[in-house]
């Protein structure tokens, strides 16, 4: 019976050309040991399965000459040496290597010493290692491997030619899977590789580890999304695009089944609560088509969110966002978890419903057009144009209400204002003007308290005065938009300024010299009194 060997071990790279979305680093490498100009101190760090000793091990044997075909065949242990940092941290290791490195090597042309999570090195290991590292013979390389660069202490750093691995893009995961099944003769399903190639987080070796975990589950051998899903315990996609396309029609109890479902199958409710938090955002990126590139779905799936993000608006969907990205934050400290996101899913489905009047659209030009479209809508309230929502409440009510409120003077004032025709400035029409953006405030309270403040009024500028500074940032945070009024409503150009009457506290008096000029500025014999009988002001 043949050996079972893991595809992480089976399939590593042998060559630079086989290593998996570092080409920055292996370019790199290629070059200097083409150029024969190999740094005698090296140091890759970068997440965890990206191919940090790999690279190490290629290198080692290329500038050796050493021909490995076959991943699995040891290379010649008297040139490379490597050694786990994790569990031989301590000064004695360190020096035991040293002495290692003081032999030259009996065949090839360098000794390599591969140090992995070389951060694990105490300190007085890192400082006994650090003169070999500046000055190693010229048969020597050092190659250091770690995942925490911030770990790794400044002096060592300056002694090393620093590569930086990124994390491997989900589509080069993906196409190495499809390379790897395709020697396997194995059938699998695209969306299945994608999502191995999501869940691995940038780690090949992670993603190579969960498709033996798949091959092993599925009873057929092939790599089906179903298989997948089931055995790494994620949501189908299918769930998220139903239930938000149920979010967005109101249809609450239906999503209610859904995630009572959701919850049998095994889940947390947590997952449906980020799964549609990362559904929403990939809708929002669906609504430009520069940004659909950047969504890290497959093929199939982008068609899938560009029909569905057609289908739903885009205030839907950034108010939705907001909304669970609250609760996400939330979730933890709720004592029911399922009763928390079953608030969260009532909260989206009130998005949508829209409790506006409709009116018809024609341009309403004067008052008097106005109120008489308020009263038709009063005499006709079931008209099938001017009402749509038939749900709103209280509707003749809320109508009469806004009668009553167009016949006060405050109202019909601010509609004169809101006519484009201009007027001559003066202070009547100046005041007119302030109680209508006072009243478009609404409740900022310290904005109205600010344009309340004393005025004085000559010709076209008006100075505002001030307490304190505060007062004047507030102002300044309201003045274009005030300026903006002011333009739109006057003839002449309006000049607004302010003035700041801060009055200086008087200094507190706390020592005996304070108290003393405080008492000379009331009476100087006071001093003529302190030299003649020498007195001080300590006692």
């Amino acid at each position: 019976m043949e050996k079972y060997v893991v595809s992480a071990r089976k399939y590593r790279p042998i060559k630079f050309d086989d290593v998996v979305g570092q080409s920055h680093v292996t370019t790199t490498l290629e070059n200097a040991i083409k150029n024969n100009k190999i740094a005698q101190s090296i140091l890759f760090c970068g997440p965890r399965g990206v191919g940090k000793t790999t690279c190490a091990r290629i290198l080692a044997n290329e500038i050796n000459g050493f021909n490995i075909e076959n991943p699995l065949e040891g290379s010649n242990n008297l040139n490379i040496y490597e050694l786990d940092a994790a569990s031989n941290n301590s000064v004695d290791d360190i020096r035991n290597l040293i002495d290692q490195v003081r032999y030259a090597p009996q065949s090839g042309k360098y000794k390599v010493y591969i140090i992995d999570e070389v951060h694990m090195l105490s300190n007085a290991a890192f400082n006994a290692f650090l003169k070999t590292l500046e000055e190693p013979p010229s048969y020597a390389i050092f190659i250091l491997a770690t995942t925490e660069k911030n770990k790794v202490i400044p002096t060592i750093l300056s002694r090393c030619q620093i590569y930086d691995f990124n994390r491997i893009e989900i589509i080069d995961i993906k196409n190495k899977l499809k390379d790897i099944l395709s020697q396997e003769k194995i059938e699998f399903e695209d969306e299945a590789l994608h999502i191995i190639a999501q869940k691995a987080d940038g780690a090949m070796r992670d993603a190579l580890s969960t498709l033996d975990l798949i091959r092993t589950f599925s009873k057929d051998s092939k790599i089906s999304l179903e298989i997948v899903t089931k055995n790494l315990n994620i949501l189908d996609s299918e769930y998220f695009f139903n239930v938000s396309s149920l979010l967005y029609e109101s249809k609450f109890a239906e999503i209610i089944l859904i995630h009572n479902e959701i919850l049998h199958k095994g889940f947390e409710s947590f997952s449906l609560l980020n799964g549609l938090s990362n559904h929403f955002r990939n809708l929002l990126l669906s609504k430009n088509e520069k940004l659909v590139e950047i969504m890290e779905v497959s093929d199939s799936e982008k068609s899938k969110y560009i029909d569905q993000s057609s289908k739903i608006e885009t205030e839907f969907i950034e108010n939705a966002l907001e909304v669970l990205n609250k609760f996400e934050i939330n979730y933890k400290q709720s004592s029911d978890n399922k009763i928390h996101t079953e608030i969260a899913l009532i909260k989206i489905c009130s998005l949508s419903k829209k409790k506006t009047l409709k009116y018809k659209k024609e341009e309403i030009d004067t008052p008097e057009k106005n109120e008489e479209k308020v009263k038709e809508i009063i005499e006709k309230p079931n008209s099938e144009n001017d009402i749509i929502n038939k749900d709103t409440p209280n509707l003749k009510n809320l109508l009469k209400t806004k009668v009553e409120k167009v016949k006060g003077e405050n109202e019909l004032k601010n509609k004169e204002i809101e006519l484009n025709e201009k007027v001559s400035f003066s202070k009547e029409e100046f005041n007119i003007l302030i109680e209508s953006f006072i009243d478009s405030l609404k409740e900022k309270k310290s904005e109205v308290a600010v344009l309340k403040k004393q005025k004085v009024i000559e010709g076209t500028s008006i100075t505002f005065h001030f307490d304190n500074e505060l007062e004047g940032s507030i102002f300044d945070s309201i003045l274009n938009r005030l300026n903006e009024k002011l333009k739109n409503r006057f003839v002449e150009k309006i000049i607004l300024n302010k003035e700041i009457n801060q009055t200086e506290k008087e200094k507190t008096i706390y020592t005996n010299k304070e108290k003393f000029e405080y008492l000379v500025k009331k009476n100087e014999n006071l001093n003529q009194l302190k030299r003649k009988l020498g007195l001080d002001y300590e006692f």
